[in-house]
């Protein structure tokens, strides 16, 4: 029976492919070059997650910790950190941002845990601002709910869902009367508007906006793709059809995916 590679054993791999008789490709990579498999890897893990296959997410996870070793045999060739310095400092991050559990701090709910984890990090790594370094290349859903998170997390906030959407009607009606107007830059400016309060929202309801997108995208594109397929049953190409007889089929696949659902 093979033993089972140990994270030493991916260490010494690594080290292989970037010696002088490894690997031409993996000898010529740089931090740089790294960073769109990091992000791809990131988002196939995410995809098979939402799929919920142990044995995929499994090997996702496989993927994605590689490229984490790559980048650290990159750096330890110039001698500014190993893994195991990078291993240590999130295992020393952990312990400090969590006092009630290696320490004496009390906290009963989640919501405690997430208000002490923002002083820890303010108090451990000074910023400039509470919202934080949040990452300016994450996703624009998503950078806007953490930011607005840590925002709230010092009381600039609503108080209640129907607030937020007050909110959301009011930058709705600028949004109208922008179109009306025919401005390009003032309506791209109303529509981030009516997004970032939509962010909000999703905040107060303890929802994931990039989820809640997400779906709604993977069930547009299964109700066209009935439309598709139904037209193709009748020997027809969606461009020669009425938007009316889309529509029909339209309608026809909402109640065919309600009803299997």
């Amino acid at each position: 029976m093979r033993k089972k590679a140990r994270i030493e054993d991916l260490v010494e791999l690594m080290r292989r492919l970037r010696a002088k008789n490894g690997c031409p490709w993996d000898k010529k990579q740089t931090p740089s070059s790294l960073k769109v498999y990091i992000i791809e890897e990131a988002y196939e893990l995410v995809e098979e997650i939402e799929k919920g296959d142990p044995d995929k997410i499994c090997d996702e996870l496989g993927d994605l910790l590689f490229q984490i070793i790559f980048q650290c045999q990159i750096f330890s060739e110039r001698g500014s950190f190993s893994l195991s310095d990078v291993m240590d400092r999130i295992y020393q991050k952990m312990r400090i941002r969590h006092p009630h559990v290696f320490g004496d701090k009390k906290c009963s709910t989640s919501d405690e845990v997430k208000k002490q984890w923002v002083e820890i990090k303010k108090e451990t790594k000074p910023q400039t601002s509470v919202l934080g370094e949040v990452p300016k290349s994450l996703p624009a859903l998503l950078r806007a709910r953490r930011i607005t998170d840590n925002a709230a997390q010092v009381g600039f906030d609503w108080d209640r869902t129907a607030q937020v959407m007050a909110k959301f009607d009011e930058e709705r009606e600028e949004l109208k009367r922008a179109l009306k107007r025919g401005k390009r830059a003032e309506i791209e400016d109303e529509l981030g508007d009516v997004l970032f309060v939509l962010v909000n929202l999703s905040r107060f309801l303890k929802l994931n906006p990039e989820d809640a997108l997400k779906k709604t995208t993977r069930k547009f594109e299964k109700r066209f793709h009935y439309i598709e397929r139904a037209a193709k049953k009748q020997g027809r190409q969606l461009k020669d059809m009425t938007l009316a007889e889309m529509d029909q089929l339209w309608e026809r696949a909402k109640k065919v995916q309600k009803y299997k659902s």
